[in-house]
This record gives C-alpha cells, structure tokens and sequence, in this order.
C-alpha cells in the first residue's frame, strides 16, 4: 500500500540514528590517533539529517522498503548514500558554507555508517515482522471479489514477506464457492453471508474489487461503513455519497478509500503519544492506589484486590479489561438474578440502582469516583485502550450487537468518552448510546479528546464517576 513520508517515520529514525552513532565513532577512532576539528564533526552531526530529510522528498528512498531482500536493500542504501555524499560535497567543498571535514573523516564515516545502516534496518524488519505476527498490531484485511479476480488478488496481497496487514478472509460475490480454495486460501463467505461474517469476525478494512456493479459495490461500502469498518474501492469513480474518501493504491490496484472516521496516521501518532503519556501517568498512581486501597478491598471481600473480564477491542479484537474490585467475588454469577432490574430497555449493556452485588463502603466509593477504572491505564500502555475512545462491550452485549452497533468499534474504546461526559448514569437508551460515539468517531480531533479528557477530570472532582 502507499505509504506517506510519516508512515516511514520509522526507517527515517533509524537511519539518523545510524548517522549519529557513526559519526560517534569516526570522533572516538580519531581521538585516539591523533587530533581531530570537532566543529566539522559537529557541523556534520546537525547538517546530515536535513541531507536525509531532503533526499526522503526527493527520492522516495523507502518507497518498497518491507518487499526488499537483502540485495536491493543494500543497492537502495548505496544509492541514499550517495545522495548524501553529493550534497556533503555541495554543501561543505564548493559552497564552503561552514567548517569543511577532512576527507579521511569523511571516508571513516561511509565505511561505518553504510554497513551499520543496513543492519539497523533488517533487525527492524525483523521486529516488524515478529510484530504483525499479532493480531493486535496487524489490519485485518477481508476481499469481496469475483471468481475470475480472485487468482490475481491473491498474488498480489501475499506477495509481500513483511506485511502490517493479514488476509483474513476472502469473499467471492459472484458464485457459491464458500468453503473451497483459491490458491490455497479458502473462500470465506458470498454474497448472502458477507455481512454476517464480517459482524461476527474481527475485520478492519474491506477491499471490494469487481468494477463491474456500481450499484453493489456502493450498498456493500455503504453496509461496512455502518459497521465502522474501512473501505477499500478499485475504481476511479468518484462516490459522493461516502465520507471521508482518499485515492490511493493497493497491491498495485488504483482504489477509492473511505472511513467513517477523519483520523489521519499523523492524529494517530499524536494521539497514541498522549496515550503514552497519559498511561504512564495513570499507571504509577494506580500503584500508588493499590498500596491504600487495595487492602481495603481485600478485608471487606476477601480475593483477588483487581477484577479482569473479557472485553472486545477495535474492530471486535478481544482483550482482558482491568479495574479494582468494587464487587463481590460471586457477582457475575449474582448478575442473571438480576436482569429484570436493568435500566437499559434493550438489555444491550447492564445498568440498575443500588446494585447488591457492589462491596459496601469502598465498593461504593471507588466506583462513584471511578477509582476503580485507574487500572485500566495499563490497558493503554498495552494498545488495548486509550485515553479516549468508546466503552468496550463485554461479550454478551456484543453478540447482540447490529451491524450497525459495530461501528461504535471503528476506534479503540477509551477510559472515557463522549458518552461517559453527557452523563452516563442517565443514558439508558443504547441507540442513544451509539449516536454519541458515532459523533464522537466520525467528528474525531485531538483538540476534542483533550476536551473530553478535561470535562473527565472536572465531573471526577465533582464526585460523578464519569470515566
């Protein structure tokens, strides 16, 4: 897939990482021969990544860079290299701009930093490839496309040895094929079970390719988007009717990409950041918490001072949520006694007043100052989280859920929301429920979640429990 020059960012660091450590060393080996200019040294260790930075936007140098072996890898960084070298002599031997090195240093420098270069980039292959190996870090990825297509398709997406993506499922809509093999994957569905499969199975992104009806491939787009879940188009038309559209390429195919979400790579890396942050503030104080109230919970309700359940993720990717135990130990269990008293009309989540099952005195009181939510910060180091986002369902309310309802998981759910902020304990509707993370998704900015995270704090100091 096209990448943007951030989403190279990675290889980027590398490679000026690799600059500096160099030029480390050509310092180090000169001290110890003989006096050296440390200011050309230094001229070089701030002039360098700009050459880098400069030849990143003129010669798309990372442009395949995952599909590379071992001898192209090495080819591309020669080439890089000596764009660098050409600018090093522009700049310092015919401008004259600033402190020229001596060309001995210069030689050092290549001899090291090209060898060093290339290592640093195959053990981060490596890594990425160990990576995507995870569900949690790879894009779920499932084809609609007609039989005659397929074969080609195929090819295509798995040609790839390092993919932050995984062909998770094959659709053919033209033909009852489901369950036999095309290349050796297997047919996951047609036309008639699509929708299903995609509900029931974690999927991120759809690519739709049979160019031929327009009009189904527009429903389909149309249903996924409902679903909260990205779609890919191989065709050049132009549909209005779907938001956030972008023309790309896909495994060498020309597609229309659109999203119910306006969140771009360099949001999410600014946002991730703030998770970060956030999670590391948020976990030294939930150790600070568990030394004065863990404790507590255990001599109220003896067992276990933290509660972990199952909770379904972005897209429907299934993680352990922690929180402080606010509730007896039998509490699931004491939970189907009391259906009947759920606030909810639709039975879609579980709310009622005066829950029995909550341990008095502190159980109470961490879960009207959501104290009990602060273990969940390491929920949001681990990437199953962030700070804000939308509720994770538990699995009982999610296999319920309509295609519709699956959308609210277009993000990564959050400690709080927009819909925990509008006063969560009088939401009993849960259409209401997702129309407020719908908005909050498809009118995503950095300045809202810091809103939110703002109004979050001041409803917690007010005692309303709001995350």
């Amino acid at each position: 897939m096209k990448k943007s020059t951030v989403e190279y960012l990675d290889f980027f660091i590398i490679d000026i990482a690799a600059i500096e450590i160099s030029l480390l060393a050509v310092r180090f080996i000169h001290q110890q021969i003989g006096p050296t200019s440390s200011v050309a040294l230094w001229n070089l260790s701030i002039m360098l990544p700009m050459f880098h930075w400069f030849l990143l936007l003129l010669m798309s140098p990372y442009k395949g860079v995952l599909q590379r072996g071992y001898i192209k890898e090495f080819v591309a960084l020669l080439n890089y290299q000596v764009g660098d070298f050409c600018l090093i002599t522009v700049f310092f031997y015919f401008l004259n701009v600033m402190s020229r090195p001596r060309r001995s240093l210069l030689l050092l420098y290549f001899i090291i930093v090209i060898p060093l270069t290339y290592v640093m980039r195959f053990v981060h292959k490596f890594h990425l490839k160990r990576r995507y190996n995870d569900l949690r870090h790879t894009r779920q990825i499932l084809v609609v496309t007609t039989r005659d297509l397929a074969r080609e398709m195929i090819s295509e997406i798995t040609s790839s040895v390092i993919r932050n993506y995984q062909f998770f499922g094959l659709a053919i809509i033209d033909c009852e094929m489901t369950g036999e093999k095309i290349d050796g994957v297997s047919v996951s569905a047609d036309r008639e079970s699509l929708i299903e499969y995609a509900k029931s199975n974690v999927v991120d992104e759809v690519f739709i390719n049979f160019p031929d009806d327009t009009a189904c491939v527009l429903k389909l787009a149309q249903q996924f988007l409902e679903m909260g879940i990205t779609v890919h188009i191989n065709m050049e038309e132009s549909y209005q009717k779907l938001p956030n559209r972008s023309i790309g390429n896909m495994f060498g195919y020309d597609v229309l990409t659109t999203t119910v979400s306006p969140i771009s790579i360099h949001h999410s890396i600014l946002k991730r950041l703030m998770d970060i942050v956030g999670g590391l503030v948020g976990s030294i104080i939930t150790v600070i918490l568990t030394l004065i109230i863990g404790p507590i919970i255990f001599i109220k309700s003896p067992g276990p001072i933290f509660f972990t359940q199952y909770r379904v993720g972005k897209n429907g990717r299934l993680f352990k949520i922690y929180k402080f135990r606010s509730m007896y130990t039998d509490a699931e269990e004491r939970k189907k006694e009391l259906l009947a008293q759920n606030k909810v009309k639709d039975g879609m989540m579980f709310k009622m007043e005066n829950d029995p099952r909550i341990i008095k005195g502190i159980g109470s009181f961490i879960r009207k100052t959501s104290i009990d939510e602060f273990p969940q910060f390491f929920n949001v180091l681990k990437g199953e989280m962030s700070m804000v986002g939308t509720r994770p369902p538990t699995l009982d309310e999610y296999i319920r859920y309509s295609p519709s309802h699956k959308k609210r998981l277009a993000m990564a759910p959050g400690i709080t929301g927009l819909w925990q902020v509008s006063g969560r304990s009088n939401i009993t509707d849960f259409d209401e429920v997702v129309k407020l993370d719908t908005q909050y998704i498809e009118n995503w900015s950095l300045g809202g979640d810091i809103k939110i995270l703002l109004k979050t704090v001041r409803l917690m100091a007010g005692g309303d429990g709001a995350m």
